[in-house]
């Protein structure tokens, strides 16, 4: 994957879009502030737009920022994805498609707060998802990591009640937000196997796959269940997810995958949750409950523990 950023303002302006794409910790703080934002958005908006068609259109919008940016590189870069067009096909689905319907279908069961902490059990799925698909090795304390991880995310979606344990009760929008979370986790491990094109190429080039597959299932939604609708919630909602939880935030954590790699990336999910619990309590008037305070603890220790390998 290339990884040169583009000569696109000058001098001055370069050094300064170099400095910020070559710190990956720092492309991860604005990752997790994009999409923690995309957690309240699509809370806030889940009565009024469905999610797929949320998806659709997010992506739809953000397309031609994508090509935009990757339009000096598309004449080469295209003929090489084609050539690996299995990956770019499994890179759209994981992202484009099915994280992000997953995340929103799972909003409209679920809260915010339970969203973005859920999605922190992402950096252990990752060191396990390596461990089996690469063989990345795997340590005695990184595996006490892995179940103190699934201990966490266990806790938060039965939220704390033995009772719903036992008896399997589960909240549905958990479990869509974990499937979206187990998408995601998937397709950060085989980034590193995409196609050796610019960055914003490739961004482009899984999104308008993502879009033709997501269209065929817009339209059934549409037609029935309901169609997205032409208000002010809709434009708002959905230029901001274009812009910001797609354009940037995906520029900026695919770069920090390529200079992090997928483990360290992962740290990302655990960023996200101070931006999104301190904007969901104020904007959504959610609760923070004792349960989600005792599945982020277990989760933070596990993955430290699962985090704990050369990279």
């Amino acid at each position: 994957m290339r990884t040169t950023t583009d000569d696109v303002s000058g001098g001055g302006g370069r050094r300064a879009t170099d400095l910020i794409a070559n710190r990956g910790y720092l492309l991860l703080v604005l990752t997790a502030a994009m999409w923690s934002g995309n957690a309240i958005v699509g809370r806030g908006v889940h009565e009024v737009v469905p999610p797929i068609g949320l998806t659709f259109w997010r992506f739809l919008l953000a397309l031609p920022i994508f090509l935009v940016l990757a339009r000096p590189h598309l004449a080469t870069d295209v003929p090489l994805a084609l050539r690996r067009w299995p990956t770019m096909l499994a890179m759209s689905v994981l992202s484009v498609c099915l994280y992000n319907s997953f995340i929103y279908v799972g909003l409209d069961h679920t809260t915010a707060i339970n969203m973005v902490l859920i999605n922190t059990s992402r950096p252990v799925m990752i060191v396990l998802m390596s461990l089996i698909f690469f063989r990345v090795p795997v340590t005695a304390v990184q595996v006490v990591g892995l179940l103190l991880g699934l201990l966490g995310t266990a806790v938060l979606v039965f939220r704390g009640d033995l009772h719903a344990v036992l008896g399997l009760q589960l909240n549905i929008g958990d479990l869509w937000v974990l499937a979206g979370t187990t998408a995601w986790a998937l397709y950060t491990v085989f980034l590193h196997k995409q196609p050796a094109v610019h960055p914003a190429s490739f961004l482009a080039m899984t999104t308008a796959v993502g879009v033709t597959i997501l269209l065929p299932f817009y339209l059934w939604e549409t037609i029935t269940t309901e169609a997205v609708p032409l208000v002010p919630a809709t434009v708002g909602a959905v230029a901001y997810l274009a812009i910001f939880a797609s354009a940037i935030a995906y520029l900026s954590y695919n770069r920090a995958v390529a200079i992090l790699g997928a483990n360290r990336a992962g740290l990302v999910s655990y960023v996200i949750p101070v931006f999104g619990v301190a904007l969901a309590i104020p904007l959504l008037g959610e609760t923070f409950h004792p349960y989600h305070a005792a599945g982020i603890a277990l989760l933070l220790a596990g993955t430290y523990l699962a985090g704990r390998v050369k990279v």
